[in-house]
């Protein structure tokens, strides 16, 4: 073998461990301190848009999910800022003041109310399905929302007593809230998720909770208080205690800006401030990780993830018991 040849194989094998390395990191990937560096620095709009497969998959997104829009004409001006722009943040703030070209008349009638239906009825469908044949419940904890899925759960289970929703945002008598909840009265006791920093054990009793539903996952709450989220919800809840939990299975960089830009598409679409979509803590995970952390804070599973037709962002839903 010459001087060169063995230099370009060298060079070869070189590459071929990096190209090994990257492509397990992406495979294996279970929480958000492994894939931080593999994303740092790059774009969500760009990833997901440059690259016609992933392209593809989101406007699945933006159809069967999020529908706030006409989904096409939606499709094609990220499309559209993608090609001007390159940096997430300008693309969000070119894009976001040029939604009112593509809404249509009665937008909100048309779109958002049948989107937030169509939504409330698939949770529904799943929570039932994940529960089984109970169909009463002592108690009721809604984390992440102001009782947007109970009017939905209480067409088909009965909550014999108190009903409690913990939210960024109290609820009001908006027309936007009542909406979302599907009735006038606020149907509940608000107290504020504080930043993940609750303090249950002043609003809800030890081991009273019958079924606890969290719809938004654990992906915005701090690192550094996780575990003590997770374990106070668990304190909350009774021996026999339901908790249904929905999450994306974020193990791939791939994974992470599909997720990514949902959300960033999503903080566009309902018109949160640039500020806000890029403070938005988003510290995804794979769903084992998940599982594991559960186990890890005293739950057990059976396995079951049951996910949304042609949701391309891979939102699970499980059940979880105390162990």
């Amino acid at each position: 073998m010459t001087t060169n040849t063995r230099r370009n194989f060298l060079v070869k094998i070189g590459f071929l461990f990096t190209y090994i390395k990257f492509s397990s990191l992406q495979l294996f990937a279970q929480t958000t301190e492994e894939l931080k560096p593999l994303i740092a620095g790059s774009s969500n709009f760009r990833s997901v848009y440059t690259n016609e497969s992933l392209k593809n998959e989101f406007i699945l997104f933006l159809t069967n999910v999020f529908h706030l829009y006409p989904e096409q004409k939606l499709h094609e001006l990220i499309a559209e800022g993608v090609k001007k722009y390159s940096q997430d943040k300008d693309i969000y703030l070119a894009l976001q003041p040029r939604l009112a070209e593509i809404a249509p008349i009665l937008k909100d009638l048309t779109y958002s109310v049948p989107a937030l239906a169509k939504q409330k009825k698939e949770m529904t469908s799943q929570t039932l399905a994940l529960l089984g044949d109970k169909k009463s419940y002592s108690s009721y904890l809604e984390v992440g929302s102001t009782g947007r899925y109970l009017d939905s759960l209480e067409e088909r289970i009965d909550i014999a007593d108190a009903r409690f929703f913990m939210a960024d945002r109290a609820p009001t008598y908006s027309p936007a809230d009542i909406v979302d909840r599907g009735q006038i009265g606020k149907g509940g006791q608000f107290f504020s998720l504080a930043n993940y920093r609750p303090e249950l054990q002043r609003n809800i009793s030890a081991n009273s909770i019958e079924l606890t539903c969290v719809y938004i996952g654990f992906h915005h709450c701090p690192i550094p208080l996780r575990n003590e989220f997770i374990s106070s919800l668990r304190n909350t809840m009774t021996s026999d205690g339901k908790l249904i939990l929905r999450d994306h299975n974020v193990n791939s960089v791939d994974m992470w800006h599909m997720v990514a830009l949902a959300h960033d598409v999503f903080n566009m679409g309902t018109m949160e401030t640039g500020a806000y979509n890029e403070a938005e803590l988003r510290n995804f995970y794979s769903l084992d990780y998940l599982t594991a952390l559960m186990t890890e804070n005293g739950f057990k599973t059976d396995g079951r993830r049951l996910y949304q037709k042609g949701d391309p962002t891979h939102n699970a839903l499980m059940v979880f018991t105390k162990a």
